[in-house]
């Protein structure tokens, strides 16, 4: 059986039968023709279909003529796939100039498909499975969606020919589950380059790229997908742009599989989910994954020696920054804490570790210490000094451990003041105004600001100050106060 159909401008055929079959018969369908074709369409060794106008296809495509089906050489045409699921299958790779996809329905391909025209794909999926869809059209604007993606397998690919320095859109994506992650590509040059991109939405250790095998300065690599990026032809660089979702629970820096996954140098942007590979060359291995980096910490405090009741504050400080992280504070005495920086006092004397532990958002953890020395509050001080200068006990000095401040006043005998002042500590060279004082006994009077703010009321020793400028040493003595 012999099936010839020539269709001239404007005419109209419809196929009613659910099978179309070209035993190997030379069709043309001229510009401004129409062919629908209800069922599926077989066409055989020598069968070849020269569309200048618009073939409608709702069931099956077959061809195993090495001629591609649909070939080239006049106006270019448009295929048509309007059926609910549609396989595109043969022995021989099946050819169009544009291809439009209708419906929601999925589109397979059982065998490769050339696109020199446009991929039109609508709202429909382009599932490639381990083919290949080239589209040999260098237009960047070549391949248009709506909300229809390519989906491969393993092996297959969505091919695209580029001959400029514009930006080309890769929309792959996968259906088992639903995911949509795009990349672009940017090529360097206006070369003759041809660029092959893949959706894996699979962990990629189901083919053979282990998550567990990674650089120790990445902490986890996305489990759900991963993008096969290659450059089939050409030799210069790309900018690559790979879309996570904002719900992937890894989405950081992209990695590539070397011997394991390596960290790259890939910045965000320039989409709020997105990250870029600037002018990569490196497809040695075309696999790259979203990663999370391994996190460093570590702990700065206001101080590392205080008082009870005195404030510190400790800042986590995480390399390398970003936003999201949680911080969980274990401060040695059995509290908690959260957040960062933090501020807090210890109400007893002693040694604490503090220990941060730092979680990022896709769940790597580090961990930091910092101890903090709480120190008993007393006072150190010496009852006698001689301020002779020959170097020997020469000043007067209270060491005032472990409060905020310390007010004092020194008076002679008689009751005048003869200095005052205030700090951390009490220190007195046995003058007034400038003029050495005379030998003999003095009163102190102290008053200690704790830490916690609270003022012990002045007190008066019961022995007095001796200045004596011929005593070279001294006896002191301790009051410990509470």
């Amino acid at each position: 059986m012999r099936n010839l159909l020539l269709v001239s401008l404007g005419a109209e055929l419809l196929w009613a039968q659910p099978l179309a079959v070209n035993t190997g018969v030379p069709l043309r369908l001229e510009p401004g023709g129409v062919v629908w074709c209800e069922g599926s369409w077989l066409n055989g060794v020598g069968g070849t279909f020269q569309n200048s106008g618009t073939v409608y296809i709702s069931g099956d495509i077959q061809n195993d003529d090495p001629g591609q089906l649909f070939v080239g050489g006049g106006a270019a045409g448009t295929l048509v796939l309007q059926g609910g699921f549609q396989t595109l299958r043969g022995t021989q790779p099946i050819r169009t100039d544009t291809i439009r996809l209708v419906g929601v329905g999925p589109k397979v391909l059982a065998t490769d498909l050339y696109i020199d025209g446009q991929l039109e794909l609508g709202d429909a999926e382009l599932r490639t499975q381990t083919y290949k869809a080239m589209v040999r059209n260098p237009d960047p604007l070549a391949i248009t969606r709506q909300n229809g993606f390519v989906s491969s397998d393993q092996g297959g690919y969505l091919e695209r020919w580029t001959d400029r320095t514009a930006t080309y859109l890769f929309p792959v994506g996968g259906h088992t589950p639903l995911r949509y992650r795009p990349a672009l590509l940017t090529p360097s040059s206006g070369a003759p380059h041809r660029w092959a991109v893949r959706l894996a939405n699979v962990d990629p250790t189901s083919e053979n790229l282990p998550r567990s095998q990674r650089s120790p300065t990445l902490c986890e690599i996305n489990p759900l997908y991963y993008h096969y990026v290659d450059r089939l032809a050409g030799a210069d660089a790309a900018t690559i742009t790979l879309t996570y979702d904002p719900a992937d629970p890894i989405k950081g820096p992209i990695a590539q599989w070397k011997t394991q996954w390596e960290p790259t140098p890939a910045a965000g942007g320039p989409g709020p989910t997105e990250w870029t590979l600037a002018s990569w060359s490196d497809f040695s291995t075309p696999n790259f994954a979203f990663s999370a980096l391994a996190l460093t910490s570590q702990i700065t405090a206001s101080a590392d020696t205080l008082a009870p009741g005195e404030p510190v504050q400790l800042t986590a400080l995480v390399a390398p920054p970003q936003p999201g992280f949680t911080y969980t504070w274990l401060l040695g005495d059995g509290r908690t804490a959260t957040g960062s920086p933090i501020s807090l006092s210890y109400a007893e004397p002693g040694e604490y570790e503090v220990t941060l532990i730092v979680t990022s958002p896709e769940g790597c953890q580090d961990t930091a210490t910092y101890r903090l020395i709480v120190r008993e509050t007393a006072l150190y001080i010496f009852n006698t000094f001689s301020p002779n200068g020959d170097g020997i006990n020469d000043v007067w000095q209270v060491s005032a451990q472990g409060f905020r401040q310390v007010r004092w006043r020194i008076y002679d005998r008689w009751g005048l003041l003869i200095t005052e002042g205030q700090g951390s500590q009490i220190r007195w060279d046995g003058t007034k105004q400038g003029q050495p004082c005379a030998e003999g006994a003095y009163i102190y009077l102290i008053e200690l600001e704790k830490a916690d703010g609270t003022v012990e009321k002045p007190c008066r020793h019961a022995d007095p100050l001796t200045l004596n400028p011929l005593l070279k040493r001294e006896r002191p003595f301790t009051l410990a106060m509470g």
